[in-house]
């Protein structure tokens, strides 16, 4: 499931995923969630106005909860893609087009189980 959060606004201009080609650009960073190899990952793809992409991923067996969050300081609106994945959750982008000094992106992932939540620190892409 693709939604927004946030306010009742229309998505800001520049956002699009979830998409199943693997992220352009290089590979800013990757954050454990605590158990298996699950973990968040995002890419940075300077060309053009730039785009900062990502996913959470894990090698469990079966299907569980995984979800990915996405948004940029300067929007209200922040990007998720969440559900009963076997694999990985996203892969989602938005554009960096036009940001202000100092405006970052965010990224946080996260894995559920029956018995708890596995989460990332929020992650700031600058």
């Amino acid at each position: 499931m693709l939604g927004g959060a946030g306010t009742a606004s229309a998505a800001p201009p520049g956002f699009a995923g979830p998409f199943t080609a693997a992220c352009k650009g290089y590979k800013a960073g990757e954050d454990l969630l605590g158990i298996g190899n699950a973990k968040v990952e995002w890419w940075r793809d300077n060309s053009g106005g730039g785009t900062v992409c990502a996913r959470t991923s894990d090698n469990m067996s079966g299907s569980h909860w995984l979800g990915v969050r996405l948004g940029r300081d300067d929007w209200a609106t922040t990007f998720t893609d969440s559900g009963n994945y076997s694999t990985y959750a996203g892969v989602i982008y938005i554009s960096m087009a036009n940001l202000h000094n100092y405006d970052c992106a965010s990224v946080i992932g996260w894995l559920e189980t029956s018995e708890d939540v596995y989460s990332s620190r929020t992650w700031r892409v600058c």
